[in-house]
């Protein structure tokens, strides 16, 4: 994994820190279609990316939570995975939202972080409060990792509102103060 620049990491905390400003909240859940429009955005700033994958868990004193590959059924409505986009060594999650819908833990709306560096099992993890932890796994073997089709024009539609909302975002910085080592012009 290619790490990125101190301004390549700006956007994606940018992209973070804006994404449900300009996607709707109903789509928190919807971890393939925000991790695609996360894609296409990051793309439009010659950050190379990709949707991956995993499983979400979340680790508490008395119980562990799982997101994602836990052999439910796939309906036309529900997808039995999980996936966030990756760019470089870091990973952005648009979706934890379910840990909140399913299991009622106070989640940010958006994670990103730099993913493990060495290879393992595990992807990334962050400390949610002193109670719970959330990790990123690789899907067991043999889960059906295929990502469900995405509204190509959702994904147009969400990644130009969120592309305008970064540019307007870095022509109100001082010069070069949110494109350092970027080309987002």
């Amino acid at each position: 994994m290619k790490p990125l620049t101190a301004g390549e990491q700006l956007t994606l905390k940018t992209l973070a820190d804006t994404f449900y400003e300009v996607v709707p909240l109903e789509l928190r859940t919807y971890c393939s279609l925000t991790s695609a429009i996360s894609k296409a955005v990051l793309q439009h700033f010659e950050i190379q990316s990709r949707i991956v994958p995993c499983q979400l868990w979340c680790a508490a004193p008395a119980h562990n939570y799982v997101i994602g590959f836990i052999g439910n059924k796939k309906t036309e409505r529900k997808w039995d995975g999980h996936a966030i986009c990756m760019a470089g060594n870091w990973l952005v999650d648009t979706a934890l939202h379910h840990l909140h819908t399913e299991f009622q833990i106070p989640v940010p709306p958006v994670a990103v972080l730099e993913a493990f560096a060495i290879p393992t099992q595990i992807i990334g993890r962050a400390d949610l409060s002193n109670q719970h932890t959330i990790w990123w796994h690789k899907p067991p073997p043999g889960a059906d990792t295929k990502l469900p089709k995405n509204p190509q024009s959702l994904i147009s539609k969400y990644a130009v509102g969120l592309i305008d909302r970064l540019g307007s975002i870095s022509s109100n910085t001082p010069s070069g103060a949110a494109t350092a080592d970027t080309d987002c012009a």
